[in-house]
């Protein structure tokens, strides 16, 4: 939720989705192509960067138990209040 708030409130989020798989949480976030490097260091500081791509979210998405289109911007309008 830290990491959600920060981005919501520091980089352009154009899009993000958040999967669950097992006891495991995934979120994809895309940005701005000149904010990849501070969204990057920025997610880095509360988990593992696994890659970026159209690949990786497609497997995520045949993978995934749980899925949320649209999360950082749903989350960020609780945390903004």
């Amino acid at each position: 939720m830290d990491a959600v708030e920060r981005a919501v409130r520091t980089l352009h989020v154009l899009t993000s989705a958040l999967w669950r798989i097992g006891s495991r949480f995934f979120l994809c976030v895309t940005v701005r192509f000149s904010e990849r490097i501070a969204a990057r260091s920025l997610f880095s500081e509360y988990g593992s960067f696994l890659g970026a791509g159209c690949l990786l979210a497609a497997h995520y998405a045949e993978q995934a138990e749980t899925y949320i289109p649209d999360a950082a911007a749903r989350m960020g309008v609780y945390l903004k209040k």
